[in-house]
């Protein structure tokens, strides 16, 4: 038996909501992650579509994970700060509206030759942000997203040894760091471990690029679940496939290509546990 909860970015599936449930109940998902509904960004959703959500969710049986905010994905600036600050609030309150204590968020772009004199401004908006969070009851969670200044193993590293104690827990998506030339179990993992919340589930082919289903590509998905496994860490998989659409602030795959990414995932678990 899997020690782990599957969810999915439920956007991925097809716009309306009613689609998106059957196919995850189809499935056999367990929770899901609100990122935006009929091309709305959930942070431009009104109370009455997340009540909505939230009524269809708890009508089925599904728990909503998180809020896949897309706070943050700006070039660093002191006028971002100010304005991904005010768009974090408005997270939280979907989170609260939504019924989930968690929220995904990102750290700013910096060019690579200055990532070292941009991390005092990227921890100073991020511990404004975590202290906000935990006064409202939210468990923020950063996302590795492709070129994005956490996204570097380094970085993030030094980023989670400050503000752990402050609140901060990692989301590990495999295929961003692929893209970004970097393997899970060669950069992130042992050290990632004790931060680690839930993992963003998509592959990459490190020669072209290419997005592909779990265990298609470079992201060391058996190695790392096999390790995962064996620490005892058994929390949520996010499915974020990206099999048909990849964008700065969301993508695509369809009913029946997000299946395939649900049956490829279940594979590479069990081959993992059986490994292990």
């Amino acid at each position: 038996m899997s020690p782990f909860t599957l969810s999915g970015f439920i956007d991925e599936i097809a716009p309306d909501l009613q689609t998106q449930l059957d196919a995850v109940q189809r499935f056999g998902l367990q929770a899901v992650d609100i990122r935006s509904l009929g091309g709305t960004n959930v942070l431009d959703l009104t109370p009455a579509q997340t009540q909505e959500i939230r009524e269809a969710c708890q009508d089925r049986g599904l728990a909503i994970y998180s809020v896949g905010s897309p706070v943050n994905k700006v070039p660093l600036g002191e006028a971002s700060r100010s304005s991904e600050m005010a768009k974090f609030k408005v997270a939280v309150d979907r989170a609260h509206e939504l019924g989930t204590p968690r929220i995904r968020i990102f750290t700013p772009e910096a060019p690579e030759a200055q990532h070292d004199e941009a991390w005092p401004a990227i921890r100073d908006a991020l511990d404004e942000m975590l202290a906000y969070a935990a006064e409202h009851g939210i468990v923020v969670m950063h996302e590795n997203d492709w070129k994005y200044w956490g996204a570097y193993p380094a970085n993030a590293k030094r980023m989670f040894e400050e503000l752990a104690p402050r609140g901060l827990r990692l989301v590990f998506d495999f295929g961003n760091t692929v893209l970004l030339g970097y393997r899970p179990m060669d950069d992130w993992f042992p050290w990632a471990l004790p931060y680690l919340e839930s993992c963003h589930i998509k592959d990459v082919v490190a020669a072209t690029g290419q997005i592909v289903e779990s265990g298609a590509g470079d992201g060391q998905f058996v190695e790392t679940f096999r390790y995962l496994v064996g620490q005892g860490w058994g929390g949520t998989l996010s499915l974020e496939p990206h099999l048909r659409d990849a964008g700065r602030f969301g993508g695509f795959s369809g009913a029946e290509r997000f299946g395939l990414a649900v049956e490829a995932l279940r594979n590479v678990l069990q081959e993992a546990m059986t490994a292990s």
